[in-house]
């Protein structure tokens, strides 16, 4: 029987796109939907032993006990084939971040510990979010809110997205000390955030007007970056409410609807996990 500790980092500790910070991610296995219907996925308690027989069962366990209300811990006895576990758990680890867009970016640690055997194991994780299931909802009704009031008789799709653009740039600012990191803290601390939490509140407006959308991890201007895709007909496009943001008294739109080749001037990003973006 042997005992091995590993943890890794939330999808980012101290990102900035306008000043330099150190950070980590570990990017998807693969493209996916922003999130899974609710319904697909049994209910699992946090705190609780659950046993799995395949390392993508396991994965599902401990992504529906986040999904109860952010979970913060859960056991999988897992039974076959444990002689490549740690190298198991690091995939499991990209499967969860793939399932929820927003899951995956409100994450901010997620660390593990196990015993096992040659055949056996049990594995214990333990997450730590940067919003509480409160503030998370508290972000997903005044996004509702927010768009209700946006919305206009004959308005087009690009421009309730420019309107949901301008409304992220107006209602939050940039947070140079990068220590707020969620959507919450732009609307309740003080209207500061660093990128991430300006992707996670552009995202939930945009899923609260009805469109497919992505966050999107990679790099801008030399600094781990994140933004969105949305998709507008049969079209994705990316646009990034933080850059545009800029410090201007008015809202910018050099990244509001643009393709994959105008944003790759200084974007970059896997693009065999995102859709295309070809304008």
């Amino acid at each position: 029987m042997k005992i091995i500790r590993s943890a890794f980092k939330g999808w980012f500790r101290g990102i900035a796109a306008a000043a330099a910070a150190a950070a980590w991610i570990a990017a998807p296995v693969q493209a996916s939907a922003a999130s899974e219907p609710a319904a697909a996925a049994a209910v699992y308690a946090a705190g609780g032993a659950y046993a799995a027989d395949s390392f993508e069962e396991a994965g599902s366990i401990v992504y529906g006990v986040m999904k109860q209300a952010y979970g913060t811990s859960v056991t999988v006895n897992y039974t076959g084939d444990t002689s490549d576990l740690a190298k198991q758990l690091d995939k499991l680890f990209k499967q969860v971040g793939s399932k929820d867009d927003y899951m995956r970016f409100v994450l901010k640690k997620m660390s593990w510990s196990w015993t096992s055997t040659r055949n056996q194991a049990s594995i214990t994780f333990k997450m730590e979010y940067w919003e509480t299931a409160e503030q998370s909802e508290y972000v997903r009704k005044t996004a509702k809110e927010a768009v209700d009031s946006l919305v206009k008789p004959g308005m087009t799709d690009r421009q309730l997205v420019k309107a949901i653009h301008d409304w992220v740039i107006g209602r939050f600012a940039y947070d140079y000390s990068l220590s707020s990191h969620s959507a919450y803290d732009g609307l309740a601390k003080g209207g500061s955030t660093v990128c991430q939490g300006y992707a996670l509140m552009t995202q939930r407006m945009l899923e609260a007007a009805g469109f497919d959308s992505r966050i999107v991890y990679g790099d801008s201007k030399g600094s781990k970056h994140v933004w969105n895709l949305v998709k507008l007909g049969d079209s994705w496009l990316h646009l990034d409410t933080t850059l545009d943001e800029g410090g201007a008294a008015k809202p910018g739109t050099a990244y509001l609807l643009v393709s994959d080749d105008a944003i790759s001037k200084d974007h970059s990003w896997v693009r065999s996990e995102y859709p295309a973006a070809r304008g």
